[in-house]
């Protein structure tokens, strides 16, 4: 039966001290499959690695019903060059897991002739997905007392001749704005526009599939494009339309683009291991004959044909939102081994962790336990994005650091690794291990940066320079993208999100660290100056998503309040200077001193409204300071740039202090990215742009600040002021 789900958010299971415990998945979803058919799966239909090519697309044999797994847009599309086949893109509406972003499903080899009568929706309904398409769209031209016209393909997205390119985004088609051509006093929608996308229930009853059928989950990180991507690989109309989906190696004409393609792999996810994650914080999996699947038991029986039913996946995320090892920081000295991994402590093999494709692969592996290399350093740390960890591995909040991730000297203990990190794996009554996936991000080694600048006399060598990464350097990128959420208007701003979360830490009053999971967000927006000039802008900023605090009991809490971090669009009016300023309880405020030569500078500073400390970091600059750094990356060509923040005093810890007794750090904005081989690379602008921060929250560059409107924890309507 189809079902409209509301949204909803996480619960929550606080014990007695608040530690150690994760709130309950609610995994809830439909089995897109019909119930009583027999599925079988060969190994060549597989998820997973297979040498050189990566098999995205799991492929059962199966004749019967098709579902859709959650209430989300469906995007009908071809398939391959089977004439007699569609493919079914689903976009979620909501999420079936919670904390697990998935951006696509789709369905490869649904029969065309239960969608179309030649180019128009069949007639009869003999499915649920056209039943609801067709009530729609009579009942609309009903409501507006307009004769219904012939309801094609081209009506939600089909293609129609050569309207439509295979090199067209996905994105292009879920998150389209419709426009309106005039020709000769016509008003008609572009051709590639002019349709609408269901939005369709949760267990409807989409198509039927004859012989086989291929499923692909796309995790999502984010809702935008990257300007000059080298990555062979995206998410098109090509891959939309293939029959069956590897990811392969062959086709990166180089080292670093295949390095590339294997890291995309990580992007995709296991249906088997999606089912089996119901298994976790009591969740649910909907059948087409109106029973719930709860246990482990009942769970593992109905994916058991999937020949990775019992197979666990490892996802670590390292440095700059990369996987681990990605820039060979993680091997031991003189070795290409980074993992120690195994089913106890005791029986652990030492392995290269990315040796192949960046996704481990663990079969029927009754239990798990890792440990990973690291420097000891103070800032050294891990999240469980995914996972249930086990009773004796101790943490915070699934945070693990300090004593609980590093092993102290002596006892024979190899301080080159963590301590063990031991998981619990879910099994059926029989001693199964049933199929799930566990995702850490992970920071343990200091990544450190040469740069090379040319020598102060020509043909002189190049001078090179180390930097250690520090943590600001490895927040805020998004600089080069352009967002896919459009805005309808003059009067609309649209912003982007990145979704991969990030480590982050917070200087506490206790000299220790708070730490944080966050999302970070980027804005165009624009100030008014006065009635008739204006100052175009970009503020970046960092979205909590969870947070681990060292709090005592004479010092303030730092606030847990957690953003929205979905892309969209944000109304505004013209009339008055109400551009993009930070949600409530946020707050930037200004303050006026004079810099070490005398000049005076404008400070800004983060606060909370309920006087609690902020739990947010933010840049801002001018667009014309923001272009210096994008016309830097397209000149040096470099790939996943982010901000990197030197210090002008150049020891990370030192600061200014005005004659105000203001303390201050001044910042040379640079760009950190890799360079064509992979290599990473710092790449510094001609003219400076510098940024200052009073309190290591807000980074701002002095034109940013001179303009930022006035607001106060009172009142946070931007007044249409110029501060003095």
């Amino acid at each position: 039966m189809p079902q409209n789900i509301p949204s909803g958010s996480l619960s929550t299971a606080p014990d007695s001290k608040g530690l150690n415990v994760r709130p309950d998945l609610l995994p809830e979803s439909f089995f897109f499959l019909e119930k009583g058919q027999i599925i079988n799966q060969e190994v060549s239909g597989k998820f997973g690695a297979n040498g050189t090519v990566f098999r995205t697309t799991s492929k059962v044999s199966f004749t019967g019903k098709v579902y859709t797994i959650c209430q989300g847009q469906v995007f009908l599309q071809p398939c391959g060059a089977d004439t007699t086949k569609v493919n079914a893109i689903l976009k979620p509406f909501n999420q079936p897991i919670k904390g697990l972003a998935i951006k696509y499903i789709v369905y490869r080899g649904l029969n065309r002739s239960d969608f179309f009568e030649g180019d128009l929706i069949k007639s009869t309904a003999t499915t649920g997905f056209v039943d609801v398409i067709r009530k729609e769209f009579t009942g609309l031209y009903n409501m507006l007392g307009i004769t219904v016209p012939p309801f094609t393909a081209q009506h939600i997205g089909f293609p129609a001749g050569t309207n439509q390119s295979v090199d067209d985004l996905i994105d292009d088609y879920f998150l389209k704005i419709s426009k309106v051509e005039v020709t000769g006093g016509t008003a008609t929608e572009q051709p590639k526009k002019a349709f609408e996308l269901p939005m369709i229930p949760r267990g409807t009853h989409l198509g039927n599939v004859t012989g086989s059928i291929g499923i692909d989950i796309v995790l999502n990180e984010g809702d935008y494009t990257v300007a000059n991507d080298p990555n062979p690989f995206q998410l098109n109309l090509a891959f939309a339309r293939s029959a069956d989906h590897v990811l392969d190696q062959a086709i990166g004409n180089t080292a670093f683009k295949k390095k590339l393609i294997r890291e995309t792999a990580t992007q995709f996810l296991d249906i088997a291991a999606f089912y089996g994650l119901h298994t976790q914080g009591k969740g649910k999996i909907h059948m087409s004959d109106n029973s719930v699947l709860q246990t482990p038991d009942e769970i593992y029986n109905q994916i058991q044909k999937f020949l990775t039913a019992q197979t666990t996946y490892l996802y670590i995320q390292g440095s700059r939102q990369r996987s681990y090892n990605f820039y060979g920081n993680q091997n031991l000295e003189g070795s290409t081994h980074n993992i120690k991994i195994g089913p106890t402590a005791s029986n652990l093999s030492l392995e290269q962790f990315e040796a192949g494709w960046p996704v481990k692969e663990l079969a029927a592996q009754p239990s798990l336990v890792l440990q990973l290399t690291t420097d000891n350093n103070d800032a050294a740390a891990m999240y469980v994005k995914q996972g249930v960890l086990h009773a004796d591995t101790a943490n915070e909040d699934y945070f693990i650091r300090g004593k609980n991730l590093l092993q102290e000297e002596g006892n024979g203990a190899d301080t080159n690794f963590t301590k063990p990190i031991t998981f619990s794996l879910n099994k059926t009554s029989a001693n199964k291990t049933v199929a799930s996936f566990v995702q850490l991000i992970y920071e343990g080694k200091t990544v450190k940066i040469t740069s090379e600048t040319p020598g102060p006399n020509p043909g002189d060598p190049a001078v090179s320079t180390s930097y250690d990464l520090k943590d600001i350097d490895d927040i805020f990128g998004l600089i080069n993208v352009t967002p896919k959420v459009q805005s309808k208007g003059g009067n609309e701003l649209a912003y982007v999100i990145d979704q991969n979360l990030l480590l982050i830490d917070f200087e506490s009053k206790t000299r220790r660290k708070d730490i944080a999971t966050v999302t970070t967000k980027k804005v165009e927006d624009l100030i008014m100056k006065n009635d008739t000039e204006s100052l175009p802008r970009v503020t970046y900023e960092t979205l909590l998503n969870n947070i681990r605090q060292n709090v005592g009991g004479f010092f303030e809490s730092r606030a847990a309040y957690q953003d929205n971090s979905n892309s969209g669009t944000i109304s505004y009016s013209d009339k008055r200077n109400n551009f993009y300023q930070l949600a409530f309880p946020y707050y930037l405020q200004t303050e006026k001193y004079s810099g070490a030569n005398g000049v005076q500078f404008t400070g800004v500073s983060l606060y909370m409204d309920n006087g609690t400390l902020p739990s947010k970091k933010v840049l801002g600059i001018t667009e014309d300071e923001n272009n210096k750094i994008k016309t830097l990356i397209s000149d040096k060509l470099l790939n996943n740039p982010k901000f990197y923040f030197k210090n002008e005093l150049e020891e990370e810890s030192a600061f200014y202090q005005s004659s105000e007794g203001i303390e201050y750090k001044k910042y040379f904005l640079a760009v950190l990215g890799e360079d064509q081989e992979g290599k990473l690379t710092i790449a510094f602008p001609d003219t400076p742009v510098y940024v200052t921060t009073l309190d290591s929250l807000a980074f701002c560059s002095e034109e940013y600040g001179k303009w930022l409107p006035i607001t106060n924890s009172i009142n946070t309507e931007p007044i249409n002021l110029k501060i003095l």
